[in-house]
């Protein structure tokens, strides 16, 4: 009787190492999982930051190219709206000392 009494404190003994070490390796596991789940969104965060940055950057150059087109058109029309002015100065002026010679 004394020997199976023996063997059965054994046994649990065994067991309660068995559920420690179990438990440990567990705490391990689910420590390491945390870890690398943080770092897949650290680097999932790092990475759309730096998408989001190369999207504003394109978008920023692309706008900066179509102003400049914008403005260089604008400075076209400028441009031909005072030539033909210009031209048209001198018509203008004939015709008022026209009108004011001939009253």
């Amino acid at each position: 009787m004394k020997d199976v009494l023996r063997k059965i404190k054994e046994a649990e003994q065994s067991a309660e190492k068995r559920l420690n070490s179990a438990q440990t390796e567990s705490s391990k596991i689910t420590g390491d999982a945390r870890r690398e789940a943080s770092a897949l969104v650290t680097s999932a965060t790092e990475d759309s930051v730096s998408d989001t940055q190369t999207t504003l950057d394109a978008a920023r150059s692309k706008a900066g190219k179509e102003a400049d087109n914008v403005q260089k058109e604008g400075a076209l029309i400028v441009e031909k709206i005072e030539s033909s002015a210009s031209s048209r100065k001198e018509k203008a002026v004939k015709n008022l000392l026209d009108a004011v010679t001939s009253q």
